[in-house]
């Protein structure tokens, strides 16, 4: 068996642990496989094949593909911080910009008023 097929077999364990699925032929239906394959992969017979790894990360989305290929990392995604963007104070920091280059914009205005003697 190798790692890959390890860790996909690790994930069926945290999904059933965690109530996701029930039984390796549930889990053979999620991932739109056959359940003798299922069987295969979970005795060790066989490695998991691109089919079943596609299906899986397409299927459980909170699963991370490089943990699951490489090892490196954690099995679940970690939440982006970026996805958590303040939109309202985002905007608002747009407009003080917005405001700043207008006052910036009028006192170059006066000092070349100034400069030509107007």
């Amino acid at each position: 068996m190798n790692d890959v097929t390890q860790r996909f077999l690790i994930i069926y364990e945290y999904l059933k642990k965690t109530g996701i699925i029930s039984n390796p032929t549930k889990f053979a239906q999620e991932l739109n496989i056959s359940s003798s394959l299922m069987t295969e992969i979970y005795k060790a017979r066989t490695n998991a094949g691109m089919i079943p790894i596609h299906n899986l990360l397409i299927k459980y989305k909170v699963i991370d593909a490089n943990w699951l290929l490489t090892g490196e990392g954690s099995m679940l995604k970690t939440p982006n911080k970026d996805t958590n963007t303040n939109y309202k104070e985002l905007a608002e920091a747009r407009l003080e910009i917005i405001g700043l280059k207008n006052e910036k914009i009028e006192q170059l205005n006066k000092e070349i008023k100034k400069l030509k003697g107007l």
